[in-house]
């Protein structure tokens, strides 16, 4: 079984509950061996056995372990539906865009979505369990009993086993609908990360999108930039042609009578500027 552990929204641990039990029907003594538990569920484990378990039933030991099992699911659902309603919240918080950016909130919700997955799992084996022990505790109660001591049998001749085996039977089945409780609970979790999963999608995207927007208001800006360059190089490349053209040395002014004089070599410029532009 998972769990996520108290004080963190996605460290987690894994918790074993491997068991090995056993009816010595010579001494009517229950062997129960736990593989590998976690000095917590030791614990539990321990706390719970301390219930009343009747040595001449050998299913008897069933009830405290569903409990413990019931009790192990629920506390990993209420710890995931936590941590979803910490997500929820943060939607509404003043201090979320700071904080929290929609990229990490989505890592963090996908996150979550994995252990909700996890438990969902961890629920339907137990379910599964629980059925199975009810199977066999129903086939040890319809076999024939003994004739019950004459302390034994109630006013309404009803024997004491047969009272332990409803109420044993009564109990296994209130776990079985806890878990399956426990199960819808599970759910509804997993549905509300897949909302929130959604949501912070969708920030991304509008977040992208906002990014894009700037982006093009940016080469908006900078081509406008760009045309009024364009513009001015264009007003003043006649003049700039001019200028050079009677800058060359084929154009000679005299001071001294004001004349101009042109090259005869002039078509030169010509010969060799037209090639050029054309390339």
């Amino acid at each position: 079984m998972e769990t996520l552990l108290p004080g963190y929204d996605t460290k987690y641990e894994w918790l074993k509950l491997n068991l090995f039990i056993r009816w010595d029907a010579s001494t009517k003594n229950h062997i129960v061996i736990a593989f590998d538990p976690k000095p917590h569920i030791q614990k539990l484990l321990i706390d719970h056995l301390g219930d009343t378990i009747y040595s001449e039933d050998p299913h008897s030991i069933y009830v405290p372990l569903a409990q413990l099992a019931v009790d192990i699911q629920e506390d990993a659902v209420w710890r995931i539906r936590d941590a979803v309603r910490d997500v929820e919240k943060s939607r509404t918080a003043k201090y979320y865009p700071q904080i929290y950016s929609a990229e990490l909130r989505l890592s963090h919700v996908h996150d979550l979505a994995r252990h909700t997955i996890h438990v969902n799992e961890t629920l339907d084996l137990t379910a599964q369990t629980l059925h199975s022990m009810i199977e066999y505790h129903n086939r040890f109660s319809d076999r024939p009993a003994s004739p019950p001591a004459a302390e034994d049998v109630d006013d309404d001749g009803t024997g004491s086993r047969s009272i332990r085996t409803t109420h044993q039977q009564d109990r296994l089945r209130c776990f079985q609908e806890a878990i399956q409780a426990l199960r819808l609970r599970s759910v509804a979790n997993k549905d509300r990360l897949h909302n929130e999963i959604q949501y912070s999608f969708n920030l991304v995207t509008q977040n992208i999108s906002n990014k894009s927007n700037d982006i093009h208001q940016a080469v908006q800006s900078d081509s406008s930039v760009m045309k009024t360059v364009a513009l001015a190089t264009a007003a003043f490349i006649p003049m700039t042609f001019v200028a050079t053209l009677f800058g060359t040395q084929f154009f000679l002014y005299r001071a001294d009578d004001g004349s101009w004089n042109i090259s005869d070599k002039f078509w030169v410029y010509f010969a060799t500027g037209i090639p050029f532009t054309l390339l």
